[in-house]
């Protein structure tokens, strides 16, 4: 519910939003949950890859995928 009331309250992005209810996350990976949003660049091997946060950070994020991704 977190993420869905989260991801209507930005406008709902072309982009997943999730919530992490248990703080598994700050075990797993380098992001913190003290700033927001975070978020990760995922590498096909499921290697995590550059990490940034803020609202403005966002499209770098997604830049850096597109990259990776070659387009």
């Amino acid at each position: 519910d977190d993420a869905a009331s989260y991801a209507s309250y930005i406008g709902s992005p072309n982009f997943p939003v999730f919530a992490d209810g248990n703080n598994v996350i700050t075990g797993a990976t380098p992001m913190t949950q003290d700033a927001y949003p975070e978020i990760c660049v995922i590498a096909p091997d499921m290697s995590i890859g550059n990490c940034y946060s803020g609202h403005e950070k966002i499209e770098i994020a997604l830049d850096d995928v597109r990259a990776h991704a070659g387009r």
